[in-house]
């Protein structure tokens, strides 16, 4: 989770990028628009993708004058959906339209865990345990603390958040929407089962930290989104185009690295960062939530 006030990484984003004058990139992930902002001072044009209404609106009000000059497009919509706006674009736009480079950013802006009525912190505890970040989606993180099976929600904490008391959380989560569904409906409700449950961690990080991430990315489906995503972007890459991408979850950095070794090996390109590439002290000093992000780099042929 990012501050989009300081966009993580934004220096190596640029230096592995290389973005070229007048040149068409894709920022799948505009969030704040500290990226795109990046790329277009460049004198590259970007085209870029939200499913957050309210990302787009503010995006709308920033770069008023790059939309109008025809440098940004900027259009709300989930980027797993890229190939068909890309494709519309071509067709109505932007004739023999290709990328020259892309760049996805995984995280999750302050400005989006503060929204209202949306449940995404923990210093909201009266809010709905709603965690959607895009409000067209139909299911709510109370609906699935309601519906789904033990087996399953402990999973769901397991896989998604790395929760070690999974199985003992999803057990008291059952138990009490079995005597008390109407007590799953707000951050507070889930706040009161894991401190039944979850033993206080070092530090300031809330016990119920992974078990929340976990939640979130299962209402918004990040990690099925990123499996989606990015093999449809591959074939608008230009030949030596770069795609970039920034992780900040286990799960999220495993579905890159796989992506890209796969492609290695059926020979479409090349692995430009063996390691990921972290944040330096100096951004850490600056943005402590940068700590958790990788960056990594694949090269089409």
């Amino acid at each position: 989770m990012i501050d989009s006030h300081f966009s993580v990484l934004k220096n190596e984003v640029l230096d592995w990028l290389k973005p070229q004058a007048e040149a068409w990139y894709l920022d799948g992930t505009f969030g704040r628009g500290g990226h795109t902002a990046a790329i277009l001072k460049t004198g590259a044009k970007v085209i870029a993708l939200d499913f957050d209404q309210k990302a787009i609106s503010a995006g709308m009000v920033k770069f008023k004058a790059e939309i109008a000059q025809k440098q940004l497009c900027l259009i709300r919509e989930n980027f797993t959906q890229l190939d068909q706006v890309l494709r519309q674009l071509a067709q109505t736009q932007l004739p023999d339209l290709k990328l020259s480079g892309a760049v996805f950013d995984f995280g999750t802006s302050i400005e989006q865990l503060k929204y209202d009525n949306r449940g995404l912190s923990f210093d909201q505890p009266d809010q709905p345990l709603d965690m959607r970040l895009d409000d067209r989606l139909g299911v709510t993180a109370a609906d699935l603390l309601l519906a789904l099976p033990e087996k399953h929600l402990a999973q769901l904490f397991s896989e998604y958040g790395g929760e070690h008391q999974a199985r003992s959380l999803a057990k008291a989560i059952v138990f009490e929407r079995q005597k008390h569904p109407e007590k799953l409906k707000t951050v507070g409700d889930f706040l009161s089962i894991t401190a039944k449950v979850l033993p206080p961690r070092h530090g300031h990080l809330n016990p119920a930290t992974k078990a929340f991430q976990a939640l979130r990315i299962a209402v918004n489906d990040e990690l099925t989104n990123i499996q989606v995503a990015l093999p449809k972007v591959l074939p608008w890459l230009k030949s030596g185009a770069r795609l970039v991408t920034i992780a900040f979850h286990e799960g999220e950095d495993r579905l890159v690295k796989d992506w890209f070794l796969e492609w290695e090996a059926a020979q479409f390109g090349n692995i430009l960062t063996q390691k990921p590439v972290i944040a330096s002290e100096s951004e850490l000093s600056l943005n402590s939530r940068s700590r958790s992000a990788k960056l990594r780099v694949f090269s089409k042929n």
